[in-house]
């Protein structure tokens, strides 16, 4: 169901049905307006809270909880944007886009009248099952409606709206904190969703595929069972399990915490087998028998891991170390989106004209190889224009990288896989940014829990700041962890800022370093992604 628009009376999509199948420019556009609405708003939401993380840790004594502030909106979209593609298959993607959209505006609401990061978890949860249909759906429904030799190119544009909400969010989060409080970040979103969700439903109309026709013989019930709940079951508890391992350490007994890898190897082989041989699967696993599929799956997976580790953590290494304030970590970070998005539109535009992608995907891994290293080499005495400019190349890379990812996958596949592969791409993507902020928090806590007992150790050893005893010491240590503003305290001894600081600067290159191994494994599954022809492929 692969269209090229002509002009405004061209039947764009083969007639289905005598009084539906045609599209004017008008409503393409109208489409793809709403499918761009949709990742901006989205992508909007994930950056205000990778800028606010640090004030929301302070304000509510949680550092070493807030990170589920993150992870569970990421986890939520691990565990359902795999589901989007089968879904909306069955469903179709105009009722599945509005109860993204409802799930959005939910739990934007929710986290806007929070008060502790339990409520926050549980609307970002909400909140991340909308995000990850505005994604999935916005690149399956692109797929439906434009040819593959130029569906990077609008690969490109999707990106583009992504890293321009990344900029918006940046920025407005640090405006609307600064007048209003970060709980405003989130319910100001709440009548822009709306707005979105009702255009949608006023000029959302897809005509019908073949497979839409034979669904609408069936009942919303019987639509409902031939989804593969137990599978998706089985898959939400696997990644819930890898985040508590990952992310958290569940115990200091070796025991439990082998335990707990354990279990998440069994879900993980369960759902492997589960998937192989049920009739509709959620991921339809066999694919990744496909080498290109599977190698772009692996690349995309560890690409994720790179960019919202760099996304969620470089910022918070600004405001930890540096005491950056939450609108100057946005204006730093508006040189590397902006890069991003025109690389976005660049690696399109140079797919469309050559109908090739390998040379481009393997220049980008090596950039976002250069680009870890380069985040790697930065220090807390860099200024303001070094950090607005050190993350260029990994931008860049991520950017390409991620538009050539797709048209490998969809190019590997019949047009009738192309929805479920992006579903497969997504499930990946998101399972990445998930295992990426747990696996950085991580590495974060145990570096920074051994680093502040070594420097607040020293400070034991030598002569105690006038006033201070050891007991006030070790409740300094204490506070540190729980908050990453207490260096900037005033009136902090300098001592004690100064082994607090380097401390969190310990701590964030150990993330850095972390960035250089995952740049390494995503350049390594580049080698084994096959080059397909585009030319006459639609």
């Amino acid at each position: 169901m692969t269209v090229h628009v002509e002009d405004e009376n061209t039947p764009l999509i083969p007639v289905f049905n005598s009084d539906v199948g045609r599209m004017s420019k008008l409503q393409f556009r109208v489409i793809l307006g709403c499918l761009y609405a949709n990742v901006f708003l989205a992508s909007v939401d994930s950056t205000m809270v990778a800028t606010l993380l640090g004030k929301i840790a302070s304000d509510l004594d949680a550092q070493e909880n807030i990170s589920w502030v993150a992870t569970s909106y990421l986890l939520s979209c691990a565990a359902c944007q795999p589901l989007f593609g089968k879904i909306s298959d069955v469903f179709g993607r105009k009722p599945i886009i509005l109860f993204s959209t409802v799930c959005f505006f939910v739990g934007c609401f929710i986290c806007g009248v929070g008060n502790n990061v339990i409520t926050l978890v549980i609307g970002r949860l909400i909140t991340g099952i909308g995000g990850g249909g505005f994604f999935t759906l916005a690149s399956i429904t692109c797929s439906d409606i434009v040819l593959l030799k130029e569906r990077g190119l609008y690969q490109g544009y999707i990106n583009i709206f992504f890293h321009l909400g990344a900029v918006s969010g940046g920025v407005l989060s640090g405006i609307i904190d600064s007048y209003l409080g970060w709980k405003w970040a989130f319910l100001l979103q709440v009548p822009v969703c709306f707005v979105t969700g009702t255009a949608v439903y006023w000029y959302l109309d897809l005509p019908p595929r073949p497979e839409d026709l034979d669904n609408d013989r069936k009942t919303h019930w019987q639509k409902f069972i031939s989804l593969d709940w137990t599978g998706a079951f089985i898959l939400v508890s696997s990644l819930l399990a890898l985040m508590v391992v990952s992310g958290f350490n569940p115990s200091d007994s070796h025991l439990v915490t082998s335990f707990y890898y354990i279990s998440v190897l069994l879900g993980f082989t369960a759902f492997y087998f589960w998937e192989l041989n049920v009739d509709q699967p959620v991921i339809p696993v066999k694919m990744l028998h496909n080498q290109t599929v599977l190698a772009s799956s692996l690349n995309c997976f560890f690409t994720s891991i790179n960019m919202f580790s760099s996304l969620f953590y470089l910022p918070f290494y600004w405001s930890s170390v540096k005491n950056v304030s939450p609108l100057d970590c946005g204006y730093r970070s508006i040189s590397g989106s902006v890069v991003a998005s025109f690389t976005s539109i660049f690696a399109g535009w140079l797919i469309k004209k050559t109908a090739k992608y390998k040379t481009l995907h393997y220049i980008s891994a090596i950039t976002i190889v250069l680009g870890s290293f380069l985040l790697y080499s930065s220090t807390r005495y860099d200024g303001a224009i070094k950090d607005s400019l050190i993350s260029l190349p990994l931008r860049y890379g991520a950017s390409a990288d991620i538009t050539t990812i797709i048209v490998a996958m969809i190019s590997s596949v019949p047009q009738s896989q192309q929805s479920l592969v992006t579903s497969i791409s997504y499930g990946f993507r998101s399972t990445g940014s998930t295992i990426g902020v747990s696996l950085s928090s991580a590495i974060l806590q145990s570096t920074l829990r051994k680093s502040l007992t070594g420097n607040f150790r020293n400070l034991e050893n030598t002569p105690l700041p006038p006033g201070w005893s050891l007991e006030m010491l070790s409740k300094a240590k204490q506070v540190a962890l729980e908050n990453p503003s207490y260096a900037f305290t005033e009136g902090l001894p300098e001592t004690v800022k100064d082994a607090i600081v380097s401390s969190y600067d310990s701590a964030g290159h150990s993330i850095f370093l972390f960035l250089i191994a995952t740049a390494i494994c995503s350049a390594v599954c580049i080698h084994y992604t096959e080059e397909n022809e585009l030319e006459e492929k639609t």
